[in-house]
């Protein structure tokens, strides 16, 4: 029983070390970029930049990741609203208020957290291409 505890809590505190790094720190390598070709729509590369940056804490149910805060009713990992959740079609009207804006830089929530892969200034210009045509599904 103790081998079973001690090998556990071993792999939690390794998963804790390198799973919560900064993805731009590990050996140097620069962080996973979504490239987008085209024009900017949720099925043309943006909903894969959204559920590869957003997602893994935006999304319902909760994943092992989201921040005991993160809005209940805000799911990243589907364009479309339902009943009571709002799908990333509300993400276009947001951006183009200046909530990207606000969440790069601090002002608002620092957004992505510091153990998620930010987001490179090619793709926060996707997004914000995305937003200003309207936030298309495709």
């Amino acid at each position: 029983m103790r081998v079973t505890y001690d090998l556990l809590l071993f792999l939690l505190s390794a998963s804790l070390l390198f799973g919560c790094s900064k993805a731009d720190t590990l050996g140097g390598k620069a962080p996973d970029e979504v490239v987008i070709s085209g024009t900017p729509t949720w099925e043309n590369g943006i909903g894969d930049l959204v559920r590869s940056k957003c997602a893994s804490c935006h999304v319902i149910p909760f994943s092992f990741y989201s921040p005991h805060n993160t809005p209940s009713t805000l799911n990243l990992s589907v364009y479309d609203n339902s009943s009571n959740i709002r799908g990333a079609n509300i993400l276009g009207i947001w951006i183009n208020s200046g909530i990207l804006e606000k969440a790069l830089t601090g002002v608002a929530r620092k957004m992505p957290l510091e153990y998620a892969t930010p987001l490179t200034s090619r793709e926060i210009e996707s997004l914000k291409s995305w937003s200003t045509s309207g936030s298309p599904k495709n």
